[in-house]
């Protein structure tokens, strides 16, 4: 009886925890549609997770230039952010946007897309 009470909560709070996360606006999601010509069509990675440190995204594109997938990497500056653009062999382009100021939380969720150009 135990297990399936604590099945149910886990559950009931996992789907509190996606609720949470689909009714929170991410600002950095909405720099890169108002700062760049790209528009989001994914989260890379997971969307639950905070955002990557920009020594982790450099460790990230160092080991996709290592496996040759790497095709183009440029930065573009607006203002108070800094987006980090990768495209890859296949077409896809990932961005990394990261503030100038605030270091930590500052998305309110993930803060690498998938883009494309609008």
């Amino acid at each position: 009886m135990k297990r399936f009470l604590f099945t149910i909560f886990f559950f009931w709070k996992l789907l509190v925890v996606h609720a949470e996360q689909i009714e929170k606006k991410n600002i950095c999601e909405e720099a890169i549609h108002k700062n760049t010509i790209f528009k989001v069509t994914g989260v890379y990675g997971n969307f639950i997770e905070t955002e990557l440190s920009p020594a982790a995204a450099y460790v990230l594109l160092k080991e996709m230039k290592k496996l040759l997938v790497l095709k183009e990497e440029f930065v573009e500056k607006y203002y108070q952010w800094r987006f980090e653009f990768a495209e890859m062999i296949g077409g896809k382009t990932i961005v990394f946007v990261f503030h100038e100021k605030i270091f930590k939380a500052f998305c309110g969720g993930s803060n690498s897309f998938f883009v494309e150009k609008k």
